[in-house]
């Protein structure tokens, strides 16, 4: 689950930052992901969760909820020109491709397609806020051989931070 949290965060900042003018520098990107095919979270030490916190992830409590991931993300010069941030490693082993990417506006509309270990579709859109915030959503659809088919919504928001990334 924390490895799928990641990898929505990733795609998430790569659609984000692929699609629009953005400011070069530190970028904050904060996702909550929930859905109602998602596997329940495993119980976890008191330890374990302020690991997952410090890491920048909240996860949902005994309650449910959905969980919340918080990022920061560098945007270099060369990237926001060519609005193309870097891959991580595990964008390029999952294999995702931007299909159908429509601009109107400030508003950008795509689908995905992913056939790495984790196979998936989704459609999402994001608006921007100037070059210096923005906030979409997503829908990804999973097939999981356990789970059966899961589908779970993203929403999502950047904010510009710095102009300097450390």
């Amino acid at each position: 689950m924390r490895k799928l949290a990641y990898f929505v965060v990733a795609v998430g900042a790569t659609l984000a930052a692929s699609a629009h003018a953005m400011k070069p520098g530190l970028w904050e990107i904060t996702s909550q992901m929930s859905g109602g095919g998602m596997p329940a979270m495993p119980a976890m030490s008191d330890a374990q969760r302020k690991k997952m916190e410090g890491m920048g992830i909240k996860m949902p409590g005994a309650a449910g909820g959905p969980m919340v991931v918080m990022a920061k993300h560098c945007v270099t010069k060369e990237q926001a020109e060519k609005r193309q941030p870097p891959q991580s490693e595990e964008d390029r082993r999952q294999r995702c491709e931007q299909k159908d990417v429509k601009t109107s506006g400030n508003t950008t509309t795509w689908k995905i397609e992913c056939t790495g270990e984790q196979k998936m579709t989704g459609t999402g859109s994001i608006t921007y806020q100037g070059e210096e915030s923005y906030k979409g959503e997503s829908t990804f659809n999973m097939q999981d051989a356990k789970r059966g088919p899961t589908t779970m919504k993203q929403s999502y928001s950047g904010k510009w931070l710095a102009a300097a990334c450390k």
